[in-house]
C-alpha cells in the first residue's frame, strides 16, 4: 500500500508539472488575433489549435529536445521553433505573429479580373449521391480529395456542395465540429501541391444539417487544368473538452465510393499520405468524401 501511494503521487506530480506552451497567434501587420491556427510538432500526431480569441494552451509532455514546432494558418506563411529550449520547466509563454502571404493573393485577384468566363456552370462530383455514408474523421485531421478536370480546360470554382449526417452514438462519446475546405492545385507527383485560395473557411453545420452549400462566385478559386483537391479539416470547436482517444465528431461528412484512390491525409500542417486502403463495405473501391463543385470555364 505504501508503494503504491508513492507511484500514484508521483504519478500526479508528474501530470501536475508536465511542460505547457503557452500564448497567442496573431496576424503580424494587424496585430489581429488569428483564430484556429494550427500548432503542430512536425512529423508527429501531437497538435491544437488556437482559440476563437488567437489564445493556445499546448501540452508538451510528448515532445523531445530535437522537435519542431509548427505553426500555420491558410494564407499565412509557416513559422517554425525548436523546441528544446522549452522543455526545461513548468510553464512557458510564447507569442506568435505570422506574415500573410499578401502577394500571392494580390496575384490571384488580378488575374481572375482579367479573365471571361462562360455563364454555363458545369457539376462534377466525386462519386454517386445515391450510394453515401456516414464517416467520422478525428480532431486535426485533413482530407483532400482530388477532382478531375475532363475537359482539361481552364475555369475557376462557383459553388461546393458537401452532405453531413449526424452520427451521435450511445458507445462512443460523441463532439460537435467544425471544418475547414481549402483548395489545392496537383503538383508533379499527383499530391496536394500549393493552396489555390489563401483566406481560411471555416463552417459550422448544426447536428441536424443534412446538406450544405458554399457560394465561391466572389472567391476567384481557380479550376486547373488538371482538377483541383478540395481539403476538408476536422476542427475543434472552443466549447468542445475532448477527453480520451475514442470518440466521434459529428455531424460526419458523407462518404461514397470510387474505382480509384482520390483522397490523400495529414495532420494538421504535416506531410501527406495517399490513402490506399479500400473500403470496409466494398472492398473493390475506395472510400472517399462525397463532393460537388460548379464550375465555369475561360471563354476561347
Amino acid at each position: 500500500m505504501k508503494y503504491l501511494t508513492l507511484l500514484t503521487l508521483l504519478l500526479f506530480t508528474l501530470t501536475m508539472y508536465s511542460q505547457t506552451l503557452k500564448g497567442s497567434v496573431s496576424d503580424s501587420i494587424t496585430k489581429e488575433k488569428l483564430a484556429y491556427a494550427n500548432l503542430v510538432i512536425k512529423g508527429k500526431n501531437s497538435g491544437t489549435y488556437s482559440n476563437e480569441d488567437g489564445t493556445y494552451s499546448f501540452n508538451l509532455s510528448k515532445a523531445s529536445i530535437n522537435d519542431t514546432l509548427v505553426v500555420s494558418l491558410i494564407g499565412y506563411h509557416h513559422q517554425r521553433i525548436a523546441l528544446r529550449h522549452f522543455l526545461d520547466t513548468i510553464e512557458h509563454k510564447l507569442n506568435f505573429q505570422l506574415l500573410p502571404k499578401i502577394e500571392s493573393l494580390v496575384e490571384v485577384l488580378i488575374l481572375s479580373k482579367t479573365k471571361i468566363y462562360s455563364n454555363h456552370k458545369i457539376t462534377l462530383s466525386t462519386g454517386n449521391r445515391k450510394q453515401v455514408f456516414p464517416t467520422s474523421v478525428p480532431f486535426g485531421y485533413e482530407t483532400a480529395t482530388l477532382i478531375k478536370n475532363q475537359k482539361q480546360k481552364k475555369g475557376k470554382l462557383v459553388e461546393l456542395y458537401l452532405k453531413f449526417r449526424d452520427s451521435s452514438s450511445e458507445i462512443y462519446k460523441t463532439y460537435q465540429t467544425f471544418y475547414r475546405i481549402a483548395f489545392y492545385n496537383i503538383n508533379d507527383l499527383g499530391f496536394p501541391g500549393e493552396l489555390l485560395y489563401f483566406e481560411s473557411i471555416i463552417i459550422k453545420p448544426e447536428k441536424e444539417t443534412k446538406n450544405y452549400k458554399i457560394n465561391l462566385e466572389d472567391k476567384a478559386i481557380p479550376f486547373t487544368e488538371k482538377g483541383i483537391f478540395v481539403g476538408i479539416e476536422t476542427i475543434k470547436p472552443d466549447h468542445v473538452e475532448q477527453k480520451g482517444l475514442m470518440y466521434i465528431t459529428t455531424p460526419s461528412i458523407l462518404h461514397t465510393h470510387t474505382k480509384e484512390t482520390l483522397k490523400y491525409s495529414r495532420f494538421r500542417s504535416n506531410d501527406w499520405t495517399k490513402h490506399a486502403r479500400k473500403s470496409v463495405t466494398k472492398k473493390k473501391l475506395y472510400a472517399v468524401p462525397f463532393i460537388r463543385i460548379k464550375v465555369v470555364y475561360e471563354k476561347e
